[in-house]
């Protein structure tokens, strides 16, 4: 869903990505009388394997989470789009309620998109499945309800973020104990997974844990799930690549790097949002499976720190237009130059950072949950937007409070405070080529414009329409033109303050 396009290093984004679940269905057939339809039983699909991936933006050493465990007790489907989790019709796609199974959604998603094998369950029945539900254990379990034999949160229930110090906090959750994390036909490729008689297919769920975090103004974290679905056929509709230093001889691979897949607004074609977020394993690869139908633009970036603790940033590059099916190749990046001009000095990157208040009608406070993006035009005139990764250490989704993590609230509103780390110079940018080697430009030479887009979110754990658009208008700012842009400068903070008005 498009809800938050929110990343943290700069991060994916957990994601995902990225937590994402392969559920291969493969056919063993349905055997039976031709005496009479009576004594045949039902067309049934073969058995269903569910299995769990996310390749994420956010874990450490570039993001602030060395783990994510999450504890999975159910993962059933429905054929209505519109059925309660009590209604008739569900189907277990594999049950864990007597032996939950807790998963770190930060462990390194393999190239066939596979982190976790969850469990298997008999075939199921033939049909158009529109909805997906996925439990997790409470953190406060009723008494005799089954818990992991081993707990890696501790004392912290059974949904925990580690961050890269060590130290592990309760993830809390809000319904997704009891009425489990849906996954809508609007968040399921093709709008459904179409199953018939002896049908055979593998369809993944991208839990993209990173971007579903939300830091509190209380300093605990809550669990905001963002979740996409579909069917994947890796030679169709996948993407991958591998991210070097462009300035090097042989090219040089990048690790943690930040990959984004983006298409335009719905509202606005000059705009792209983020569908998928991912960082580069060790040898600087990454691979997204599996995608919707279109085609998608690739943004890239990364800070690298040396082994003498030297660090250098990059700027963004943007593959246009790139295709499903597609091995990108090398994707290079240009180090930013630094100020001393010497490979001892490190390039910072720009820091914009600002205050968010969120009131009610009538100036009374109110909470809100707020996404950060950082947004870059490519050209002049009337130009493409992107969406920027930011860099490790940026708080980019928050949620306000009336006592925000520093300082204090304006009178009438609930507030906090955000920061985004951003490269200080403009993309370098190139149109995929079916023969490669992509031809990109060189990043423009000139002052480094940015836009920042805030969003806003009734909570989760809101009574009444939690998670959809808050505020009016709920994204600020209203318009993206020259007069709502910054100038940013390496190793300087550009301040950018949001005040949202008419809240829930």
């Amino acid at each position: 869903m498009n809800k938050l396009q929110n990343y943290l290093v700069y991060e994916s984004a957990l994601a995902g990505v990225l937590l994402v679940f392969i559920l291969a269905w493969t056919d063993c057939g349905g055997t039976g009388s031709t005496t009479s339809m009576q004594n045949t039983p039902p067309p049934s699909t073969g058995p269903v394997t569910t299995s769990l991936t996310d390749p994420p933006t956010c874990g450490a050493p570039t993001g602030q989470f060395k783990n994510v465990w999450v504890t999975i007790t159910r993962v059933r489907a429905n054929i209505s789009s519109d059925a309660g989790p009590d209604d008739s019709g569900w189907v277990d796609l594999v049950d864990l309620r007597s032996n939950p199974k807790q998963v770190d959604l930060l462990s390194l998603a393999s190239t066939a998109c596979l982190l976790n094998v969850l469990g298997s369950t008999s075939g199921l029945p033939p049909g158009n499945y529109q909805q997906i539900r996925i439990y997790l254990l409470s953190n406060s379990p009723d008494s005799g309800a089954a818990t992991p034999s081993t707990n890696n949160c501790g004392s912290n229930g059974f949904n925990c973020v580690v961050l890269s110090g060590g130290t592990a906090q309760t993830l809390q959750l809000s319904s997704e104990a009891q009425t489990g994390i849906k996954i809508p036909p609007g968040q399921i490729a093709g709008g459904g997974i179409n199953l018939q008689a002896g049908q055979s297919a593998d369809i993944q769920i991208d839990f993209s844990a990173c971007d579903s975090i939300i830091r509190q103004g209380n300093g605990q974290y809550r669990l905001k799930p963002t979740l996409h679905a579909g069917e994947v056929a890796l030679n169709t509709n996948s993407i991958s690549g591998r991210v070097v230093d462009g300035s090097t001889t042989p090219p040089t691979p990048i690790a943690n790097a930040i990959v984004l897949l983006e298409q335009p607004d719905p509202a606005n074609s000059n705009l792209d949002r983020v569908t998928r977020a991912a960082s580069t394993s060790s040898d600087g690869t990454f691979f997204f499976c599996p995608l919707p139908s279109g085609d998608y633009d690739v943004v890239v970036s990364a800070t690298v720190v040396s082994s003498l603790g030297v660090t250098t940033t990059y700027n963004a590059t943007v593959t246009l237009k790139v295709p499903l099916g597609t091995a990108l190749g090398d994707i290079p990046l240009v180090p930013e130059p630094t100020l001393a001009g010497t490979t001892t000095t490190p390039s910072s990157p720009a820091t914009i950072s600002g205050q968010i208040t969120t009131a009610a009608s009538g100036a009374t406070p109110t909470v809100a949950d707020i996404s950060l993006t950082a947004l870059q035009p490519l050209g002049g005139g009337n130009p493409l937007i992107v969406t920027v990764p930011v860099f490790a250490g940026s708080i980019f989704t928050v949620e306000t409070s009336a006592s925000p993590s520093s300082g204090s609230c304006p009178t009438g509103t609930d507030c906090e405070n955000y920061t985004l780390f951003v490269p200080a110079s403009n993309p370098a940018v190139g149109t995929f080529s079916a023969s490669p080697p992509t031809a990109y430009s060189a990043p423009a030479s000139g002052s480094t414009l940015y836009w920042v887009n805030a969003q806003a979110f009734v909570p989760m754990s809101a009574s009444s329409n939690p998670g959809s658009p808050d505020c009016t208008p709920p994204s600020l700012p209203a318009a993206f033109d020259s007069t709502t842009q910054l100038t940013v400068v390496a190793g300087a903070t550009t301040t950018q303050n949001f005040t949202f008005a008419g809240c829930q």
